[in-house]
């Protein structure tokens, strides 16, 4: 072998070591960049109200597991004001009432609900000032209602229960932040509500004369999120359904925590938060799972009887669409038991 020969062949194997090297270099960024995500991500914003269903949200915060420069929640006084943020596209997912949602599909938004937050069991309410005792005795009384949210509905089915139509009452148009005011200062007669406006009245003398108990399975909250999120927010709107159920975990491991947590956000006692949370049923992970799977199937009777109630009470002008309403990829990315996967569309 000549000596020029030689030196051709070390210079090839010395390229070809360098170009190996260069070759794990690439391959241990990429694995790292994965683990971080899309470095390009950009924060993901979420609406709530004071809700006690909507809480956990707020243990979550209390634990720091929702940092501000990933997770924004912004605090609103009433869902009327959570739906315009999210119309106006200033948040990209929001807490609302099932009902809410099919309104928003209803006036075109392209949306998906990923998560069954809560049930109400008694957390909805109407309540009336002493001397109304049933719900016959609300004709020609004046009612608070947020018009656009979920206490519209609570009053129609209420009215309907009482054996009254629509027109028996006044509806007073209050937003949900003014509802503990206006009942106090007398400016109307009767109020659709909520906790913990609930236990707050009845402290005060407030009479229930109907709650969710009364309609079991018709008010649900959910978590909203725009089509696009799902795709630019994946990580983010992963990291927010995993906190949310670490939250659920901390309500029955460490209950004196999370409702100190809690507390924060309310003025309740311990004991009149313990009442309030009474009121709603937070459906586990496995049942989130189950029910949201192959495009929310399971929920698709109860909701298209929803939609009629709605429609029948004046609270939906045309019809709804429940096709790619219900989206469970990101519950599967946080960690799903194989329930059978939805189309994802």
């Amino acid at each position: 072998m000549s000596r020029s020969v030689a030196r051709e062949g070390g210079f090839t194997r010395w390229l070809a070591g360098l170009q190996r090297g260069f070759a794990a270099i690439l391959a241990m960024a990429g694995l790292l960049l994965a683990g971080c995500g899309p470095p390009d991500e950009p924060p993901l914003r979420v609406a709530m109200i004071g809700w006690i269903g909507y809480q956990p949200l707020n243990i979550a915060l209390g634990q720091g597991e929702l940092p501000g420069n990933e997770i924004r929640v912004a605090h609103f006084a009433s869902n009327t004001e959570s739906l315009r943020a999210f119309r106006n596209g200033n948040v990209d997912v929001a807490a609302l009432t099932l009902d809410e949602a099919l309104l928003l599909r209803a006036d075109g938004h392209d949306i998906r609900v990923i998560l069954l937050m809560d049930y109400s069991h008694g957390a909805d309410t109407i309540l009336a000032r002493p001397g109304i005792e049933t719900l016959g005795d609300l004709e020609g009384r004046r009612v608070g209602v947020e018009n656009s949210a979920a206490t519209a509905y609570l009053l129609a089915r209420g009215l309907e229960h009482g054996g009254l139509g629509a027109d028996a009452v006044e509806v007073v148009r209050v937003d949900a932040g003014r509802h503990t005011e206006a009942f106090v200062l007398g400016h109307v007669d009767a109020l659709a509500t909520f906790e913990p406006i609930r236990t707050r009245l009845l402290r005060e003398g407030a009479v229930e004369l109907f709650d969710s108990t009364r309609i079991p399975g018709e008010i649900i909250d959910v978590l909203v999120a725009h089509r696009e999120a799902l795709d630019l927010h994946r990580n983010h709107l992963t990291d927010l359904i995993r906190a949310w159920f670490r939250a659920l975990d901390q309500l029955e491991t460490n209950p004196g925590k999370a409702r100190a947590l809690i507390a924060r956000h309310t003025d309740l006692s311990p004991q009149d938060l313990e009442l309030a949370l009474a009121g709603v049923q937070f459906p586990s992970l496995a049942e989130n799972c189950k029910v949201l799977a192959n495009d929310g199937q399971a929920l698709h009777e109860s909701t298209r009887r929803l939609v009629a109630l709605m429609r029948e009470n004046h609270l939906l002008a045309g019809p709804v669409g429940l096709d790619n309403l219900f989206d469970d990829r990101v519950l599967r990315a946080a960690g799903c038991p194989d329930h059978g996967a939805g189309d994802g569309r």
